[in-house]
């Protein structure tokens, strides 16, 4: 019987912008003067695997890629528009996880983040209101498919493989949770998580 659910973030508990849905990024080059495709060749291809595993740390990383991409705009004021724009939560996703714990299963969020933004989704967001603890890349040095990502997760969790439920919209997180034993379901838009615990 699944104990502990882990619950990917972005794209099943947070979803873009509040007021679309959409990317974060949508509108960068017009708010902060940034084209998105100048952005993901400096900042997130050659440096976002090494922050969100947290051999990088993300201000200064930005910062120095921001001298080139937009002198006068800060790693801070950057940080902030991101997460931001980034906080449509599913109000019904955190609901179901509230009633599962009432009923006494241990949920985690299992999610490729740095540092910043998992406080910021525990504190700001409030979403440590709605969940146990949190399992992020950035902390314990592997991220989502490696096979060390959920050997960590268990030892913080205390749970065995299969008594563990995965639930994330990447299939390839999906596939490598079922490679170490746990449970786990693709999650897609419009899904109920009470109704996929329950097919477990």
């Amino acid at each position: 019987m699944t104990q502990c659910l882990m619950l990917d973030v972005d794209g099943v508990v947070v979803n873009g912008r509040e007021e679309d849905g959409r990317s974060w990024a949508t509108d960068i080059e017009r708010d902060l003067g940034i084209a998105p495709d100048r952005l993901h060749g400096a900042f997130f291809v050659p440096h976002w695997n090494d922050i969100v595993t947290g051999r990088k740390p993300l201000v200064d990383t930005l910062a120095a890629c921001l001298a080139e991409l937009a002198p006068s705009l800060s790693a801070h004021t950057f940080i902030d528009y991101w997460f931001t724009k980034d906080a449509a939560l599913d109000a019904a996703v955190l609901a179901d996880c509230d009633a599962l714990r009432a009923r006494g299963v241990t949920v985690y969020l299992a999610t490729n983040q740095e540092h910043l933004r998992a406080r910021h989704l525990m504190d700001r967001l409030a979403l440590g209101d709605h969940v146990d603890g949190i399992v992020y890349s950035a902390e314990i040095a592997a991220r989502k498919p490696d096979r060390a990502f959920f050997d960590a997760a268990l030892r913080r969790s205390g749970s065995a493989p299969g008594d563990t439920l995965l639930v994330d919209d990447t299939l390839a997180n999906v596939d490598a949770a079922r490679a170490a034993g746990w449970n786990a379901v693709h999650w897609t838009a419009g899904a109920r998580l009470a109704d996929l615990f329950e097919g477990r």
